[in-house]
């Protein structure tokens, strides 16, 4: 349906003035600018974009922003976000460029939530997100602003943010890693994040905990402005992104933030979801 309205926007639109791709990220614009930008979700923009035939923009904003400036602006697409079901009804999606390992809890080594996350740990070491904010005295928890966390994750959260609003902290961030100082300076017991996130020093200092709810893998994705002169933009887009998946070094960026023994592996879940998409 999306590549037949993209379709049809090019037939229809042709000779028009023609809306630029303005991409909307945390991450500043800076650091899009640099040869070695030193963060993998940047390097995998950085490298679509040696594909796009068309002029573009980038600007950086917080995400709730970023979405908010999808109803309005045309050829806007917010960078690297997970669909859910909502934003499939709300945007237009681009081909996955990225997948993402699961989200944890992080906690310092030394606090007692760690005794109390292994007490609430399963047979296969998984913690329970449901029951660790139902329990009678439940953590101080620093979320992020506007980020999707996965399907089952997201409803414990947003019901946790109702009932117990001054245990959630929320961070606008600009990139992955940046609540981890709010957990280093005592301000909440546990983060959401992702480990790969994490310099070593960070990870000599910090417990992760798998967390049952958690997708395993997560593709990402270009989130844009549902109209006809973005889907026209999209569709250069997706040509980029599929130019991008044929090329040698595809391969090595996608799966750089894992571990080596676990790149296979990845590798094939990123193939199985990426055909499924």
């Amino acid at each position: 349906m999306r590549n037949w309205f993209a379709g049809f926007c090019l037939l229809c639109c042709a000779g028009a003035h023609a809306a630029e791709l303005m991409l909307l990220s945390a991450v500043p614009v800076e650091l899009f600018e640099r040869s070695t930008p030193g963060y993998a979700p940047v390097a995998m923009v950085q490298q679509v974009l040696k594909y796009y035939p068309a002029p573009y923009k980038i600007e950086s904003v917080s995400l709730n922003r970023a979405f908010a400036e999808l109803n309005s602006r045309p050829g806007a697409c917010v960078v690297g976000v997970r669909k859910t079901p909502q934003r499939q009804r709300d945007y237009l999606f681009s081909l996955p460029y990225i997948i993402a390992p699961d989200i944890r809890l992080m906690v310092k080594t030394g606090s007692p939530w760690v005794g109390r996350l292994k007490a609430l740990q399963d047979k296969d070491g998984r913690v329970s997100l449901q029951q660790l904010l139902a329990l009678a005295e439940p953590p101080v928890l620093v979320t992020e602003d506007g980020r999707s966390y996965g399907a089952a994750m997201d409803p414990a959260l947003a019901g946790y943010r109702q009932q117990h609003p001054a245990y959630v902290k929320t961070a606008k961030v600009s990139r992955f890693g940046d609540t981890i100082p709010m957990l280093q300076k005592g301000y909440a017991d546990l983060v959401l994040e992702y480990p790969a996130a994490l310099n070593t020093t960070e990870l000599a200092v910090l417990q992760s905990f798998r967390l049952k709810e958690a997708d395993p893998y997560a593709l990402a994705y270009f989130a844009c402005k549902r109209d006809a002169e973005t889907a026209a933009l999209l569709q250069q887009l997706d040509s980029a992104i599929a130019q991008f998946r044929q090329q040698p070094e595809f391969k090595t960026l996608l799966l750089d933030i894992y571990a080596p023994a676990e790149r296979e592996h990845v590798w094939q879940v990123w193939q199985q979801l990426s055909s499924q998409d």
